[in-house]
């Protein structure tokens, strides 16, 4: 990511007071295995070796925005970065996919209601009213930015081609086969 190097010493924090971090508008990154995110884990294709040896960078960033009207709105911004291996869905070999992905959440105290206006809102609102756990947030991040359909630019092995023969003329077909076992001698 842009700036200092990750601070890869200490782990994202379990308990994270995100009103209090966006007040001050603090900023944390670093780094992590893959192997400490079990439900993204789920979905990757590899063993635990070379998830333990992939990492992801991520970088939260808390600010506060003056809103039109001068009302102070808490934002935090979440950003994950690096490369999973999942399984090349056109030729079924593993593929490595480099994932960039942002999120930046409007803080909340109470849940908003599904409304039209919330549906179609471009800005997240996150309820942030009890200390979240910050490992929870980047892996839920990195669970959203899967490709839907991940594949490689180009596969490589070759694909294996139908021939495209028509079947034999000499074979019957099995509807022929039918129609004469019902047939009357």
């Amino acid at each position: 990511m842009d700036g200092a190097p990750p601070d890869t010493a200490a782990p994202p924090p379990r308990r994270l007071n995100l009103h209090a971090f966006a007040r001050a508008g603090r900023g944390l990154q670093g780094d992590i295995g893959l192997d400490a995110l079990p439900r993204l884990a789920a979905s990757l294709h590899g063993d635990a070796r070379e998830l333990r040896s992939l990492r992801v960078q991520w970088e939260l960033l808390g600010r506060v925005d003056l809103e039109p009207g001068g009302q102070a709105v808490e934002r935090v911004r979440l950003r994950v970065a690096g490369m999973l291996p999942l399984l090349c869905q056109r030729c079924l070999q593993g593929v490595l996919q480099r994932v960039d992905d942002s999120a930046t959440l409007r803080l909340v105290d109470e849940e908003p209601s599904l409304d039209a206006e919330e549906l179609e809102s471009e800005e997240e609102s996150f309820c942030a009213r009890q200390p979240v756990d910050v490992l929870e947030l980047i892996e839920d991040q990195l669970i959203l930015a899967l490709p839907l359909v991940p594949m490689h630019a180009l596969c490589p092995q070759p694909l294996p081609a139908s021939t495209g023969k028509l079947p034999e003329q000499d074979e019957p077909s099995p509807f022929a086969v039918l129609a004469r076992l019902r047939r009357p001698d």
